[in-house]
């Protein structure tokens, strides 16, 4: 039976794997999901699937395939360890159903690995919003009393002239004057996004102008993009914004760094989980520096506001980056192990009716 593949489209709108096989194995078609995660479609062979995987792989695939072919029904195994003739795994769930009106087998293949990334992005959401509402309940309590000790210093200010007491009352106005405004900045939520289209790359030139503007002599600032990375929604002033707070925050961290450098890098993902969501397409930005790291004890807590790993730091810039990207549906993490750090910003690609895109 011919298989009309347009039918199959919406097929293609799935994160999952999805491939169908004749009886005797061959494959029929594959969709996005598939082809991306490196399953082959060949007019020009025969294209047995086994023809993909190691010799063990083969034997326990076909076995399986076979099982399912024979009772004309639908069977799960959980993860199955796929092993391609590269010697390359993965571990999968993989579903095979009998389609009676196709005349074919239809694989579904769900890698682990992301429902292991679902979960873990899911926990660093949910992390990073209590830590966002603690921060601003606490912020809100701080305000009161810290208008309080500013007026009081202001009065006794105009009460005392010498300048003794004028310089140690000048020091507590101005830092409260200090505290006001980062409280005010924890309390501020962040701005409402102007929506449309944008470049992703043209925002990106504007954050490396303003960084190489501020570059220390000695600092090595290169990007490396990826030009088939559609345009993104959102609002550009603000994407702006939060990608140079994580250019600062590098740049700050390379001071002491013998050849310092800095990278920014955009590439393209597939099936990556955004704050516990599945995407089959997402923009990924990277900022990337060699210099002193985070100390691991801090791991969890480099998102809340006022924390920062630099000693005079006001620990703000990485808390307003990531509520910009928040209301943009992205999300941002980070590695940072041997002298190299990684801050990744994932945006999902979405034309303007909201679905997404496929690169």
């Amino acid at each position: 039976m011919m298989i009309d593949k347009s039918k199959l489209s919406f097929l293609n709108q799935l994160s999952s794997e999805i491939v169908l096989l004749d009886k005797s194995f061959k494959i029929l078609w594959l969709n996005e999901s598939a082809l991306n995660k490196g399953w082959v479609l060949n007019k020009n062979a025969e294209n047995v699937i086994t023809d993909q995987f190691s010799e063990e792989t083969q034997k326990s695939l076909v076995s399986f395939l076979k099982k399912t072919l024979n009772s004309q029904g639908s069977k799960t195994k959980r993860e199955f360890e796929l092993t391609t003739a590269a010697k390359t795994k993965r571990i999968i769930d993989l579903t095979v159903s009998w389609s009676n009106e196709y005349e074919a087998l239809i694989l579904e293949i769900l890698c682990t690995d992301n429902l292991n990334k679902i979960i873990d992005s899911t926990k660093t959401f949910s992390t990073q919003k209590i830590a966002a509402n603690l921060a601003r309940t606490l912020a809100h309590e701080v305000k009161n009393p810290l208008a309080g000790i500013k007026g009081s210093a202001q009065i006794l200010n105009k009460k005392f002239n010498d300048s003794h007491s004028q310089k140690f009352l000048r020091i507590i106005i101005n830092e409260t004057e200090r505290l006001n405004q980062i409280v005010t900045k924890i309390l501020t939520p962040p701005s409402k996004p102007s929506i449309e289209s944008f470049n992703i790359h043209s925002a990106l030139e504007k954050v490396y102008a303003l960084s190489d503007a501020e570059n220390q002599d000695d600092l090595e600032l290169k990007r490396d993009y990826d030009p088939s990375i559609p345009e993104i929604n959102g609002d550009e002033n603000l994407f702006v914004q939060a990608i140079l707070n994580l250019v600062k925050n590098a740049q700050q961290a390379t001071e002491n760094t013998k050849n310092p450098k800095i990278k920014i890098r955009s590439r393209i993902k597939y099936s990556h989980p955004i704050n516990g969501v599945l995407h089959s397409t997402v923009c990924c930005i990277e900022i990337i520096d060699n210099g002193c790291g985070i100390p691991k004890e801090m791991n969890d807590q480099i998102f809340f506001p006022t924390v920062s790993v630099k000693e005079n730091g006001s620990g703000l810039g990485l808390t307003i980056a990531q509520d910009i990207i928040r209301v943009h549906g992205g999300s941002i993490s980070f590695t940072s192990i041997d002298g190299k750090t990684i801050f990744s910003v994932n945006m999902p690609l979405k034309n303007i009716k909201g679905e997404e895109k496929i690169a």
